[in-house]
C-alpha cells in the first residue's frame, strides 16, 4: 500500500500536469497519484496518461474532485495538490517527521508565487500562521485519511471549499504549518493585474462570509475572469 496518495484536480491543465508529474516522480518515493479530472477538454488526460496515474472524472466542482479521487486512494496520508504547484524538496521528509506525532492530523505548506512581485512576496510571509485569511488549498493539504473520513469529506462546494473544510478542521484539531513553501504559479495574477485580482479575491471572500451561495460565486468568479 503507498504510504502517500497524491490527488491533484484538474480542468485544462495541458500547460502545467507534465512538469507537475515529472516533478512528483523525481522524489523516488511510494507515490500513488491520482488525477481527478472535471472534463479537460485539452491534452491534459493525453499527457497525464504517459505516467503511471490514476485518472478519475468528475464534475467541474474542486470539492467534489477533491472527494472523487479520494475514493481511489489507497495511502494513509493523503496530499492534496493543485496542478500548478511544486513542492520543496524536502517535502516528504517534513511530512513525515511531523506526522509521526499521533496529534497531528491535518497540516499545510507555507505559499510562495513564482514572482518577485513585492506585494505577493509580503501576502506569501503571513502564510506561515494558519488563519481563515492564509491557509487556502494552494498551500497542499497533507491529512491522514483516518481524519478526513471522519470530517466527512470536503464540502461539495464549486469554490472556497478549502476555506469551508479549513474551518469546519479547526473546531476539531489544530492546522499545522510546515516550516518550508510549496511554489505556486502567479498566472491569475497577472490576468487583470495584481492589485485587481486580490480585490477581486477581498470581494468574494466577503461574499463566502455573507454566506452566498457558492455557486453564485463560482459564476461571478469565472465571469470577472
Amino acid at each position: 500500500m503507498p504510504v502517500y496518495s497524491i490527488i491533484i484536480p484538474t480542468l485544462n491543465e495541458e500547460g502545467n500536469i507534465e512538469k507537475l508529474l515529472s516533478h512528483l516522480i523525481s522524489f523516488n518515493e511510494d507515490l500513488e497519484i491520482i488525477i481527478s479530472d472535471a472534463g479537460s477538454v485539452d491534452d491534459t488526460i493525453k499527457l497525464a496518461k504517459q505516467f503511471d496515474v490514476t485518472i478519475c472524472k468528475s464534475m467541474p466542482n474542486r470539492g467534489l474532485q477533491l472527494n472523487e479521487g479520494t475514493k481511489f486512494a489507497k495511502g494513509n496520508v493523503l496530499i492534496y495538490l493543485h496542478a500548478d504547484t511544486f513542492l520543496p524538496p524536502n517535502a516528504f521528509n517534513l511530512i513525515q517527521k511531523l506526522f509521526t506525532n499521533e496529534k497531528v492530523n491535518i497540516a499545510a505548506f507555507k505559499l510562495c508565487f513564482d514572482s518577485n512581485n513585492i506585494f505577493m512576496k509580503s501576502y506569501c510571509w503571513f502564510t506561515k500562521f494558519d488563519t481563515m485569511f492564509t491557509t487556502f488549498g494552494d498551500q497542499a493539504i497533507v491529512i491522514k485519511k483516518s481524519f478526513l473520513s471522519d470530517m466527512g469529506g470536503f464540502p461539495n462546494f464549486r469554490i472556497f471549499e478549502d476555506v469551508e473544510f479549513f474551518r469546519r478542521v479547526r473546531k476539531k484539531t489544530k492546522v499545522y504549518k510546515f516550516p518550508q513553501a510549496v511554489v505556486t504559479s502567479s498566472r491569475r495574477f497577472y490576468k487583470k493585474g495584481v492589485i485587481l485580482t486580490q480585490l477581486l479575491n477581498v470581494y468574494f471572500f466577503i461574499l463566502y462570509l455573507l454566506k452566498v451561495d457558492t455557486d453564485i460565486i463560482y459564476k461571478k468568479y469565472f465571469y470577472d475572469k
